[in-house]
């Protein structure tokens, strides 16, 4: 920096005395005006070339910065990966398709996260259809009371309950509030695991699927789920319109 002050110093200097040759008129002018006039336009010359070379000094300076902040990152992307490389060799047992199944599990849950939060303008189509429904909500549709009776029901003494609407789960356990689960969550979410082990663990079980209409998609990937990780029983019966499910036959 202290090279750039000394350059900038001589150029304001040099376009000083440029301005004070200047304003002497050509006509009648001394030998020694004539001469400082040529040393004028020398001057002026100069004057021009250190311009150039002060504009290309800033250049090399902001430069010399970009470079130093990449090469910081850079290092610190080295302490990183030998950080890495070192937590790796501490288990040889992780070979590189384990290490690759890793990295596929963890883009499998972004990907997950990812469908759970829906763009803005789905958002905002919600909001407004729910804005629409408050301001003429629809007729009260009665409660849905469930009755014995369908694929797989007679095959256990112990139901499990679990609800399959359009954007996923919910789980009936009759304890507290339901708990729901979005469709892209099913296979991931601790809660529905938990709720297998459970059904796993109880004797003479199975897990009954309560399906809206829309509840197709999430039955498939919850009822999959639960069959062929857990490989628990499984049933299935149809709910008819959207009212609230009543189970009350079967506490009987």
């Amino acid at each position: 920096m202290s090279i750039l002050a000394c350059l900038i110093g001589i150029l304001t200097l040099m376009i000083s005395v440029s301005m004070q040759v200047k304003q002497i008129e050509d006509v009648g002018r001394t030998e020694e005006e004539k001469a400082r006039a040529v040393e004028n336009r020398e001057l002026t010359k100069a004057s021009k070339t250190l311009e150039a070379s002060i504009a290309k000094l800033q250049k090399d300076l902001e430069r010399d910065k970009a470079t130093s902040a990449q090469l910081a990152k850079l290092e610190d992307r080295k302490i990183i990966l030998k950080s890495q490389i070192a937590e790796a060799s501490k288990d040889p047992a992780k070979t590189d398709e384990q290490l690759q199944k890793t990295i596929e599990v963890m883009r499998e849950e972004i990907a997950a996260l990812k469908k759970e939060r829906p763009p803005l303008n789905k958002q905002l189509e919600e909001l407004k259809a729910e804005l629409a429904l408050r301001r003429n909500p629809p007729e009260k549709v009665e409660s849905v009371q469930i009755r014995p009776g369908g694929t797989g029901i007679r095959a256990a003494s112990r139901l499990f309950f679990v609800e399959c609407n359009s954007t996923g789960i919910v789980l009936l356990t009759g304890e507290g509030a339901p708990k729901t689960i979005s469709q892209a969550a099913i296979t991931k979410s601790p809660v529905y695991n938990s709720f297998l082990d459970e059904v796993k663990s109880t004797r003479d079980s199975m897990v009954l699927f309560l399906i809206r209409k829309s509840g197709a998609g999430s039955y498939n990937w919850a009822a999959g789920w639960a069959e062929s990780k857990y490989e628990v029983l499984t049933g299935k019966l149809p709910v008819p319109n959207d009212g609230k499910i009543d189970l009350s036959l079967f506490q009987k």
